[in-house]
């Protein structure tokens, strides 16, 4: 016996399963020659050919048909209803014409309001003058310039009516102190 202080040689120990082995293999060889039975596994495989089917058609992504129908029945109980909603769709119909009709006009009155402010800043006018500005119309580069030439005219005329009010306010403060000192005078 060894002692735990003795220490084995490593080439004995692998003989040793050397040898269990080889045995090993000797007596599994003699029971597989001893114990040769048929067995029919026939069975057995078609059952697994018909499980592998059977898991290929659950595995495939079926396809299912939907069919919508949709029906309009209209029957004199719900006349009201649906005579109600073709009635209010004419309605809207009917206020978006008269809403693009009215921005129309709006545009009409503001191009109108428009030549009359250059007519006014102009003074004067004749008929040339009247066709040329009809002709300037048709183009928005044009509407925008005459714009702000009507624009700087309207605010250079109310500046000088300030300035006229400020000297009419001044010369009759300047009256009324002309006055108050004749008082004080006498």
């Amino acid at each position: 016996m060894a002692t735990n202080t003795e220490k084995m040689d490593s080439a004995a120990v692998y003989e040793l399963f050397e040898t269990i082995k080889n045995k090993l293999d000797k007596q599994e060889k003699k029971q597989t020659e001893s114990v040769k039975v048929d067995i029919d596994v026939s069975p057995i495989d078609a059952a697994t050919e018909r499980f592998v089917k059977a898991a290929a058609e659950a595995n495939k992504p079926s396809i299912i048909e939907h069919q919508h129908r949709h029906k309009i029945d209209i029957d004199i109980q719900s006349n009201w209803f649906f005579f109600s909603w073709v009635a209010l769709f004419f309605i809207i119909g009917a206020l978006f014409w008269v809403i693009a009709d009215q921005r129309e006009i709006i545009n009409e009155y503001k191009e109108n309001d428009l030549k009359y402010r250059y007519v006014r800043m102009q003074g004067q006018t004749n008929e040339d003058a009247f066709t040329r500005l009809e002709h300037q119309f048709q183009y928005s580069d044009s509407i925008k310039i005459i714009r702000k030439q009507v624009e700087r005219f309207e605010d250079l005329v109310k500046e000088q009516a300030e300035r006229i009010e400020r000297a009419k306010r001044n010369s009759e403060e300047a009256e009324k102190l002309k006055k108050e000192l004749k008082v004080l005078k006498n």
